[in-house]
C-alpha cells in the first residue's frame, strides 16, 4: 500500500480532498520525480489503489508496480530565491540512485560515464608537471 506522511493525508483530508493521482514525472538530476495533483479525470489508464484515507488513491497503470510499496513524505523548503516550494520525496526499497536535496530518483543505478579521452590527457599533464 502506497504511504502518505501524516501531515499531508491530515491536510487533504481536512480540505475536502475527494481524489489523489500520485504520478511520476521526468524530472531533475536522477531523472525522476514524484507529484500528487488533485483536478483529474479518471480515465482507462489509472487505477485505483487501496488506502485508509477519506480520499480515494489512483495512481498511473505504469506507476503502480513501483507505487505500491512506496512512502511519500512532503516538505516545504525554500528555492534558491527564498520562496518556499512544496517538494515530495519518495522512499521505497526499490530506489537505486537518489540526487543531493532528496526529491529526484532513479530506480536503477546510472553507469558512470567516462572520457576516455579527458582522462588520457589529465594522465598525460600530470606526468609532464611531475617532472
Amino acid at each position: 500500500m502506497l504511504t502518505l506522511d501524516k501531515k499531508t493525508v491530515t491536510e487533504f483530508e481536512s480540505e475536502g480532498i475527494q481524489k489523489l493521482k500520485v504520478f511520476f514525472y521526468e524530472a531533475g538530476c536522477s531523472g525522476t520525480k514524484i507529484n500528487m495533483e488533485t483536478e483529474f479525470e479518471v480515465t482507462d489508464d489509472i487505477e485505483q489503489l487501496e488506502a485508509d484515507y477519506a480520499f480515494a488513491l489512483y495512481v498511473p497503470k505504469s506507476d503502480k508496480e513501483h507505487l505500491e510499496h512506496a512512502r511519500i513524505t512532503r516538505v516545504v523548503v525554500a528555492d534558491h530565491t527564498g520562496i518556499e516550494k512544496t517538494r515530495y520525496v519518495f522512499s521505497s526499497d526499490e530506489v537505486e540512485d537518489r540526487c543531493g536535496c532528496g526529491t529526484s530518483f532513479a530506480f536503477e543505478k546510472p553507469a558512470p560515464v567516462i572520457d576516455l579521452e579527458k582522462l588520457k590527457k589529465m594522465r598525460e599533464n600530470f606526468i609532464k608537471n611531475k617532472k
